[in-house]
């Protein structure tokens, strides 16, 4: 499951919408071609007259549960939604957005945002962010996260294309039973605690981390392991694309060579390049290992499996006073520059940071993007996310996922990575492809 892209809404929910009614006669629309239309006043007060705003999407849920909500306190609102698998959104959205009918909502897929965005297809909400406050509505981080420079190269910089609807955030979840079992008493709060009862676990004859390197779950180990070794700043800058950015430096290697080390002392299954990170969910959720590295979307199939004994805590650092971290994307909406209804639209992103957004958000077992105004977790290791995420955001330590950084590097690193894995590729190789991936397509 790409977590990082469209489908991290729930299952896995972060990004990638029924009928392809917006596209153009020939389905492949320019994407340089100027818009025809674009909002002009910006107005914070909704209209009484009956309106209807188009939206394009892939997650049934929870797009269409916050739909309801908005339109329960604004019953003159309707909604034209225009749903399609995920498999197929990520390119839709340029036809659909390029068209001369496109939609005035748009889920937020990322790719294709840097694709249209430049020529003017995206509505810039940067006076919509001053009108409703939204700085102070939304974490700083995940407003970021839908930035974009002119060029569409760097993100975190730029006009801001998009407004979160919820967030991921990835760490560390723990069977407190075999924990305690292979004589570890507490959580790791530093790497070395960690690397410490990784070879208690071991020695117990348990399996110390379920790894489903097969697609995300290495990336997300590697991730943790990249964040608390190579630095928050540093990792963010790479990703956002910032020029001068590199990440073939040591911290990149040391947290390869770990992840390499770890393969050789058997902390997680020989089989692990085989398996994909739903199974390996699986496994862990069954009891079969202590540790996984994961994100917020496989918290109802971990409680599920395990209750009141699985735990979550953030990827450690180095020392136990570094920055809480983690690595995430949020999901949320953009507004093409086409849309003749851009203030109602406009309306609809400000209800996402309200308390009846974040009751449907925690509801569906998502993390809310305004903490604030979102009802409490349940006790367990729902409130455990929650506690670690609320730190990440107060630390500004979280990063955007590692294959945000270029439409090609979730192959790079994936195919890096079990390499690395297998022994194949050593560690300073597997950056230097990483970096050069990321150089080939920066310019």
């Amino acid at each position: 499951m790409r977590s990082r892209t469209i489908a991290s809404w729930l299952t896995a929910s972060l990004l990638a919408v029924g009928g392809l009614a917006g596209c153009s006669p020939s389905g492949t629309p320019d994407p340089t071609s100027s818009p025809t239309t674009s909002p002009v006043a910006v107005n914070t007060t909704l209209p009484t007259e009956p309106v209807q705003l188009t939206i394009a999407y892939c997650d049934a849920h929870p797009v269409e549960d916050l739909i309801d909500g908005f339109t329960a306190l604004h019953p003159n609102v309707t909604f034209d939604k225009q749903y399609e698998d995920c498999g197929n959104f990520s390119t839709d959205v340029i036809n659909r957005l390029t068209s001369d009918s496109a939609p005035d909502l748009v889920q937020y897929v990322d790719s294709a945002i840097q694709t249209v965005a430049p020529a003017g297809h995206v509505l810039d909400l940067a006076p919509y962010l001053a009108a409703y406050g939204w700085e102070s509505k939304f974490p700083a981080s995940e407003l970021a996260q839908l930035q974009l420079s002119p060029d569409g190269k760097v993100h975190g910089v730029g006009a801001q294309y998009g407004i979160p609807g919820g967030a991921s955030f990835t760490g560390v979840f723990y069977n407190k039973t075999l924990l305690r079992q292979a004589g570890v008493e507490a959580p790791p709060r530093t790497l070395q605690e960690f690397q410490i009862a990784l070879k208690a676990v071991k020695n117990a004859g348990l399996t110390p981390i379920a790894l489903g390197s097969l697609d995300d779950g290495g990336i997300h180990l590697w991730g943790g392991l990249l964040t608390s070794l190579f630095g928050v700043t540093s990792a963010q800058d790479w990703v956002n694309g910032r020029p001068g950015s590199t990440i073939d430096l040591a911290g990149a290697v040391e947290a390869t060579a770990e992840l390499a080390d770890w393969a050789r002392q058997g902390y997680f299954p020989a089989s692990a390049n085989g398996t994909k990170e739903d199974d390996a969910r699986a496994q862990f959720a069954q009891g079969q290992a202590v540790f996984t590295v994961d994100g917020s979307w496989a918290v109802g199939t971990v409680r599920q499996g395990l209750g009141d004994q699985v735990g979550f805590f953030s990827f450690p650092g180095r020392s136990s006073a570094d920055q809480a971290s983690g690595q995430g994307f949020t999901a949320g909406f953009a507004i093409s520059a086409r849309s003749a209804k851009a203030d109602v639209a406009a309306a609809f992103l400000d209800y996402l940071a309200s308390a009846e957004a974040a009751r449907i958000s925690v509801g569906l077992g998502m993390l809310p993007v305004n903490i604030d105004t979102a009802p409490a977790p349940d006790p367990g290791v729902a409130s455990d996310l929650r506690q670690a995420y609320a730190q990440a955001v107060q630390d500004s330590g979280i990063v955007t996922f590692y294959d945000h950084a270029t439409v090609t590097m979730h192959t790079t690193l994936t195919q890096g990575l079990q390499a690395v894995i297998a022994g194949q590729l050593e560690p300073a190789d597997f950056i230097a492809s990483v970096q050069a991936d990321w150089e080939a397509s920066k310019g």
